[in-house]
């Protein structure tokens, strides 16, 4: 009875051994490299617990950039379209992050919402991905598309769209998102006044 109850023990004793090895051994992907989250953050909320305090948000531009010359300020879908275009055109080259590229598209803001979107600041590391683009210095465009799905309908003072934005490295997708949108008619034409991904 001694030698069942030794056999039994050496022989579970030796599957946990064997099966800790294999523990370790799944767990280790030969890399000493820290994963690192992707961005969770969007320009104009509230930045995470996480955020970098010695970072300090993008200025707002004050010219538009060239790829959105010649927009209609009196026509909501021509701002609209500029100031996604803008919006979503990152070049990982010289960007910090995606909020670098929201800051340029300020000139087609309110005043409010260009304010809202550089007083907040990212978290310290735009994530994995963004260092991954970085690394090639990847150029990032959109395409844009109206979307399909019903919208309010627009009035004097305010409009409405949605577009499914779709980011292209070399013409080769690598993001698409569905954005809403709201305009407001200013004094000097329509501006917006929330990009939200919806």
């Amino acid at each position: 009875m001694k030698t069942n109850r030794r056999t039994a023990v050496a022989v579970i004793l030796t599957a946990a051994t064997i099966l800790t090895a294999c523990g370790d051994e799944s767990t280790d992907n030969g890399s000493d490299v820290p994963s690192i989250p992707a961005q969770q953050w969007t320009p104009g909320t509230p930045p995470p617990s996480g955020s970098d305090p010695t970072r300090t948000p993008a200025p707002a531009a004050t010219a538009l950039p060239d790829l959105a010359a010649g927009v209609d300020r009196q026509d909501p879908d021509s701002v609209a379209t500029a100031a996604l275009t803008v919006w979503f055109t990152w070049n990982t080259a010289v960007d910090a992050g995606p909020n670098d590229a929201a800051a340029r598209t300020a000139p087609l803001l309110t005043s409010d919402y260009a304010r809202e979107i550089t007083s907040t600041t990212a978290q310290s590391s735009p994530g994995a991905q963004w260092l991954d683009w970085a690394a090639r210095g990847a150029v990032l465009t959109p395409d844009l598309v109206a979307d399909d799905e019903p919208v309010p309908p627009q009035t004097d003072s305010t409009a409405y769209r949605s577009y499914r934005v779709t980011q292209r490295i070399d013409g080769a997708p690598v993001s698409e998102r569905v954005v809403a949108m709201i305009l407001r008619r200013g004094s000097g034409g329509w501006e917006v006044s929330r990009i939200q991904d919806k």
